[in-house]
């Protein structure tokens, strides 16, 4: 195949594999091979190990034998550290040049310790026997560490690596034998003529375990190579020799010393075998892979025109051969086969692997080109690495003279960017035609002269209009406009068209096909060609009427909340300047009785009138909560009518109304809270009262509406009326009849609000009506019918008339005003009172003296109410706890009680029903 074209054989000038069997994975058959070694080195060892200390002190020409086997020893080492330089500089591995390094510096050492047992007599170790089993654990200790190395993490050594290597090795040995004949004197002792001693066999274990580590080391090494395999049967044989001629034996001519000789032999015969074998196979692949080079390049020459012809055209060419195989590809090929990858082969990189990928997929397409057949335009998907490319595929045969195919030529036009530019166009206006048909807003589309081309789905909802009534008519003209903002969209629209500019928004007014009004907002979006001019405009119409009704809502929300704040401001100064008043008045000296009566009576009215506010603004929030509870019972209508009527009298006869009570003879029976109930109908008296000019007329009339099972009360008045916009307004908060705003005579306007919360709660409604202003009002309320009950027997008992109280009470509140006055209340009524104004204080004070009742606030320091309510709570005798307190929600009296308390007031309360409620507890324990 022609060079510098992409190829699928063997590259003209790739290498051979110069690393061969040592950096192959073993097959099967070369680790059963091994396996037998191991076993045939094991077998002996098993026999001689236990024979290892018998001496053989008769064995003939045994110094001539053991010079032979170090002479052989020395010379398969540094056989083992020649070969492995030569892998060392093909593979650039570092660990195998540890391994050689290893090796030659074992040979170095073998060779001094053979030359120390020559010239034992006169030689270089002076006449000094013990240097040589020094030499000899030393030599056995270092190759086992240069295996060690030899297994770390490989990488290309640096180039001084084996000549620095080499050198330090030599040094190394050099500096050992100098050290150990300069200090022979000062040695340990090793052996004792021929025997060994104790030392040498412990040095020889460390020895051995240290060769036995690198065996297991080297064993467990992955991934694991040929040369792997071998060297731990070498480490083996090693471990072998050390146990044999230095822990098993006992002397230096024994079984042991002379059968380990023999098994050093064989550790360094086992790794040369395996370089010997390696480095004959590395020359056969060489002379393989030279005859392959010759052959391509004699294909060369003629490869050569036709690639460069190749390279020079757009798109990808292949040429295959008859058998579908491609013996050409141009550089654009090779780019495109980059990016090829075939299901179940996973990605393919540039080259052999890649354009086979590619036949692979265009499979049917080459094999119709391969039969004659030629083809166009074929589609052709690849994915790799996530990326997904798209090829046009065409094909044609070439034949040899007249008939014979001699080959195909394959082109791919790579046609991703435009495949995917279509189909993006294409989900670009899908998504554009769903988004304009479910888009929450309403889209039309008007071009340069002004005409309605687009009119969507949400467009018909909104105005009522169909798109095919719509289309081609002119915006400005379309019948959406409301009449009045008729010139302010033809302006709108002019200014578009003549100013350039891409967006502008505007509000107005809308009609819709039935005739309703709505708020819009538009938005418009011009486009416009390459010349400058308007293409198309875009609006999209939102509609905003209940956002408009509901900021008017809020803005009025907000008027009456400033009212509100107003009138409540004043309500509540109208009873503090009489209390501050109040005040003046009782530092004064001299006062007679009666004024301090009239004093306390005053005080009394106008703290009873801030409760009344203050319990009217808990109870609407209440209301609006679901958080108030109602205590029905069995209630006479008539009789509440005539008891609510007597408490609204003071201010019917301040107005000289004339009241006209219509109620049933037979008594009218309802499941309802009294208190609540009268609630309602004092505060539509009051209302018809406060609103009715002097002298008016006022009817009250109860009917029973027996078909529908409920009781209707209806309060009617000619007061000053209400307007019509008023009627369904009148029951929200904070609401007042502006026109009569004089007649208020106080208030907060929540009257009306509470009683139709309280009606409802009672599942009743309240409805008002008027003819006007100046007609007068009429105010009904309709309840459920209860079940009627038979009049009990006997009257109602007076209560019991007050006595003293005669108890000792506690008093904590940290308000000294409110906790003083209180405790001379009490006092005055004849109990004895001990006064706290903390929580502690008040526990002490109750230790040093047990008080029968305790009335607490619930926010003190130290220790809050509700604390000091649990601990009272559990003492005997137990006392009566009586929160007094400004929290009034249903959640604090929850809590109260949960805590221990007996009752729960809230803040101010009226001193008769403080007493009443004390006096009740002791007749009932005094009862008890």
């Amino acid at each position: 195949m022609q060079k510098g074209v992409l190829d699928t054989g063997v590259p003209a000038d790739a290498p051979a594999d110069a690393t061969g069997l040592v950096r192959h994975a073993p097959t099967g058959a070369q680790s059963r091979g091994v396996a037998g070694v191991l076993v045939a080195l094991a077998l002996p060892f098993a026999l001689v190990a236990p024979l290892a200390g018998v001496p053989l002190p008769d064995l003939a020409g045994a110094p001539p034998f053991l010079l032979v086997v170090q002479s052989s020893l020395i010379a398969s080492n540094l056989l083992n550290a020649i070969l492995l330089l030569g892998h060392v500089h093909a593979g650039e591995s570092r660990a195998l040049g540890i391994l050689a390094l290893g090796y030659l510096t074992t040979a170095l050492v073998a060779s001094a310790h053979m030359l120390a047992g020559l010239f034992i007599d006169y030689g270089p170790a002076g006449g000094d026997l013990q240097v040589m089993p020094w030499l000899y654990l030393a030599w056995h200790a270092l190759f086992p560490l240069f295996a060690l190395g030899y297994t770390r993490r490989d990488a290309a050594p640096p180039d001084f690596f084996m000549r620095g290597g080499a050198l330090l090795a030599l040094l190394g040995v050099a500096l050992l034998v100098l050290v150990l004949v300069s200090n022979a004197d000062v040695l340990p002792p090793l052996l004792h003529g021929k025997r060994t001693l104790p030392l040498y066999g412990w040095l020889g274990g460390a020895v051995l375990a240290l060769s036995l580590g690198a065996l297991l080391v080297v064993a467990r090494k992955r991934p694991r190579n040929v040369l792997d395999l071998w060297l731990a049967v070498a480490l083996a044989a090693w471990s072998a020799e050390v146990a044999l001629s230095c822990v098993l034996n006992a002397a230096r001519d024994d079984l042991g010393f002379y059968g380990g000789a023999l098994y050093g032999l064989a550790a360094a015969l086992c790794v040369l075998g395996v370089l010997a074998v390696d480095n004959i196979g590395l020359h056969v692949r060489l002379h393989a892979t030279f005859q392959e080079m010759v052959e391509t390049r004699a294909r060369a020459h003629w490869q050569s025109l036709l690639g460069t012809v190749l390279r020079q055209l757009p798109g990808g060419v292949l040429i295959v051969d008859h058998a579908g195989r491609c013996v050409m590809a141009n550089d654009q090929a090779a780019r495109m086969a980059e990016r090829f990858s075939h299901a179940g082969k996973g990605a393919e990189t540039a080259g052999a692997g890649g354009v086979a990928a590619m036949l692979e997929l265009i499979g049917e397409p080459v094999a119709r080109v391969v039969r004659g057949e030629g083809f166009r335009d074929a589609l052709l998907e690849s994915a790799s690495d996530g990326t997904r490319r798209v090829y046009s595929v065409s094909g044609e045969p070439l034949r040899a003279g007249s008939a014979d195919l001699a080959a195909a030529v394959v082109v791919l036009d790579d046609i991703t960017e435009r495949t995917e530019a279509a189909a993006a166009l294409a989900r670009a206006l899908d998504q554009t035609r769903y988004l304009i048909e479910n888009t929450p807003l309403a889209v039309i589309e008007w071009d340069r002269d002004v005409h309605v081309t687009l009119w969507n789905r949400r467009a018909e909802e909104l105005f009522g209009w169909r798109a095919e009534e719509m289309l081609g008519r002119r915006v400005d003209r379309v019948p959406i406009i409301d009449d009045e903002d008729t010139t302010q969209i033809a302006q709108m629209i002019a200014r578009l068209v003549e100013s350039g500019t891409r967006y502008a928004k505007s509000s107005n007014r809308n009609r819709t096909r039935d005739g309703r009004s709505l708020c819009c907002e538009w938005y418009n979006s011009m486009l416009y060609d390459e010349r400058g001019e308007i293409l198309t405009v875009f609006s999209l119409v939102l509609d905003v009427t209940e956002r408009v009704q509901a900021m008017e809502g809020l803005r009025d929300a907000d008027r009456r909340k400033d009212v509100y704040i107003a009138t409540l401001a004043h309500e509540l100064r109208n009873p503090l300047a009489p209390i501050a008043n109040a005040a003046s008045l009782l530092r004064s000296k001299g006062l007679a009785p009666e004024r301090i009566e009239w004093i306390a009576s005053m005080v009394a009215r106008q703290t009873a009138q801030m409760a009344r506010l203050l319990d009217d603004l808990l109870d609407v929030s209440r209301i609006g909560r679901g958080k108030i509870a109602l205590r029905r019972t069995r209630v006479e209508l008539g009789r509440l009518i005539r008891d609510t009527l007597q408490t609204s009298m003071p201010l019917i006869e301040a107005g000289r109304h004339q009241v006209v009570l219509d109620l049933l003879e037979e008594p009218l029976w309802v499941d309802a809270d009294p208190l609540r109930l009268t609630q309602v109908l004092a505060n539509l008296i009051n209302n018809a009262a406060k609103y009715t000019p002097a002298g008016g007329r006022i009817e009250i009339v109860l009917r029973e509406e027996a078909e529908a099972g409920r009781a209707c009360v209806t309060v009617r008045d000619n007061g000053v009326g209400l307007e019509p916009e008023m009627i369904e307004r009148v029951f929200d908060p904070f609401v007042q009849v502006s026109s009569a705003s004089h007649m208020a005579q106080g208030g907060l306007g929540i009257g009306l609000s509470l009683a139709k919360g309280l009606v409802e709660l009672h599942g009743g409604v309240i409805t008002a009506e008027s003819g006007g202003p100046g007609q007068g009002a009429l105010f009904t309320v309709r309840l459920p019918l209860g079940q009627a009950e038979e009049a009990s027997e006997g009257g109602e008992t007076a209560p019991a008339a007050g006595a003293a109280l005669g108890r000792h009470i506690l008093v904590a509140d940290d308000n000294v005003d409110a906790a003083e006055s209180l405790a001379w209340l009490l006092r005055a009524e004849g109990a004895s009172v001990t006064v706290a104004h903390d929580g502690a204080e008040a526990l002490r004070l109750y230790h040093a003296r047990p008080a029968a009742i305790a009335l607490l606030d619930l926010g003190m320091p130290e220790m809050d109410g509700l604390e000091l309510a649990a601990i009272l709570a559990r003492k005997e005798p137990r006392p009566y706890l009586v929160a007094v307190t400004g929290r009034g929600r249903q959640e604090d009296r929850a809590a109260s009680l949960a805590a221990g308390f007996d009752e729960h007031l809230t803040k101010p309360v009226a001193p008769q029903q403080l007493i009443a409620l004390l006096r009740a507890a002791v007749e009932e324990r005094d009862g008890a």
